[in-house]
């Protein structure tokens, strides 16, 4: 993905994306502002002229660990991940709590 692609996802409807990568932002938009209550028939339609159910379900549920990422990095205080000059990232470890990470530890030493 390039940056031009990045940049165009903030307006993306009136961009030069394909239709396919449009509508899977506009549900990606909608799973987000709607909090993920669902799509009507009209939608659904639209999406299956891009997509197999398989796929759909696929996007939904990365969408939902995607979610759960950012409340975790959120309550955490997770930094987000260095871009180095070569396009690569460092990330660090979790900034969590000493007696969960001990927990972490601790669970891994029992076995």
């Amino acid at each position: 993905m390039t940056e031009e692609m990045v940049l165009q996802m903030l307006d993306h409807r009136d961009s030069d994306l394909d239709d396919r990568t449009k509508i899977a932002l506009d549900l990606t938009e909608d799973y987000v502002l709607n909090h993920g209550q669902g799509v009507d028939d009209a939608f659904m339609d639209r999406l299956k002229k891009y997509f197999s159910e398989e796929q759909i379900v696929e996007l939904v549920i990365f969408m939902g660990l995607m979610e759960g990422v950012h409340k975790f990095n959120t309550i955490f205080d997770v930094d987000p991940p260095e871009q180095l000059t070569d396009g690569k990232h460092i990330v660090g470890l979790p900034d969590v709590p000493e007696d969960m990470r001990q927990f972490v530890v601790d669970s891994e030493t029992a076995d």
